[in-house]
């Protein structure tokens, strides 16, 4: 399996952290974010390990490079816009066969690698979900058709089934419909938009995404100061990924 991570953002609503640093360098509990992201994708079964920059490109890359040198860098010089733009650097540098799509800003825990390497044997899109944690309004918010598949998907939703966590899994099979599905989306809905459209799009078009439930575990975000309070408090009990390398 290959693994595409988005690590181009601004992350502007970290405020002052962020302002010379760039989110994937934010560190939690003493590491980087980056670093869990790969140490995460690894263990999950990633051989290939794609890794998207954008802000401060050279910084990311040498994180990148120190932590895990056989990672592959792919730079998106318009990371401005939505990370639909990243995915779509990232998927230059792909070889043939599935991937995993992730972002930089989750931490998840060394169990949940097991779910999602179980999960990534499919021949389903499938989006990771959770069905145990209370969703707010900067939450991306999951609605379910009958049959337990994606038909819609938005942080305003007023009524919705589950969370998405994510991550995106793109069997080979499908990768040439998601890639069509994306430069589509892409057109229809403009540059800044973010890479869960296209699993609204496949559902639109009859070709709904699957989930995967990883629920029980829990998982930290980190897109604002308190959240990132939060996880180094998470980090420095709990040490997850402290023996761990990319």
């Amino acid at each position: 399996m290959q693994v595409i991570i988005m690590a181009a953002g601004l992350g502007s609503r970290l405020k002052d952290l962020t302002t010379a640093t760039p989110k994937a360098l934010i560190e939690a509990g003493g590491r980087p974010l980056i670093d869990y992201a790969l140490a995460f994708s690894s263990a999950a079964g990633a051989k290939r390990q794609i890794v998207v920059t954008g802000f401060c490109h050279a910084d990311v890359a040498a994180q990148v490079a120190k932590v895990a040198p056989a990672a592959v860098i792919a730079e998106n010089t318009e990371y401005k816009k939505g990370n639909l733009i990243s995915m779509l650097a990232g998927q230059g540098a792909l070889e043939p066969g599935d991937f995993l799509l992730m972002n930089t800003d989750h931490i998840y825990r060394p169990a949940i690698a097991e779910i999602v390497a179980k999960a990534c044997t499919g021949s389903e899109i499938t989006a990771f979900c959770d069905f145990d944690r209370p969703l707010g309004a900067d939450d991306m918010k999951v609605g379910l058709d009958a049959n337990r598949c994606v038909e819609k998907m938005s942080k305003q939703l007023a009524t919705w089934d589950c969370g998405y966590v994510g991550m995106t899994f793109v069997p080979a099979s499908r990768r040439a419909d998601y890639l069509a599905t994306a430069h589509r989306t892409r057109e229809e809905l403009g540059e800044a938009t973010h890479v869960e459209s296209i699993l609204v799009s496949l559902a639109k078009q009859g070709t709904p995404p699957i989930i995967a439930d990883i629920s029980g575990h829990g998982w930290l975000e980190i897109d604002e100061p308190h959240e990132r309070a939060h996880a180094d408090a998470v980090l420095a009990r709990e040490r997850w990924w402290a023996a761990r390398s990319g």
